[in-house]
């Protein structure tokens, strides 16, 4: 997500996994809504986000990221699309 929409971030790793040579972090977190993203008005809402981070390590560097993060979640508890009822 745009850094500068979100302030007051709060990130916690869950459990981080390496073999080989790939590691995977897992993580969630919360921020503050500060406007900016998608035309999305804000009310200084906090979020939370979640997301999966693999790694692949090449002579001690990262050569590669992937990333599977919970951005569509994160724009429902903005209010710009409806939450589906369960």
């Amino acid at each position: 997500m745009d850094l500068s929409a979100f302030s007051d971030r709060e990130w916690t790793v869950h459990e981080v996994i390496s073999e080989g040579r790939k590691v995977v972090a897992r993580y969630s977190g919360w921020a503050t809504y500060r406007g900016g993203l998608l035309d999305i008005p804000s009310e200084n809402q906090r979020v939370r986000e979640t997301g999966i981070l693999i790694y692949r390590i090449e002579g001690g560097k990262v050569e590669a990221i992937w990333s599977e993060t919970s951005d569509l979640q994160v724009v429902m508890q903005l209010g710009a699309f409806p939450v589906p009822e369960r």
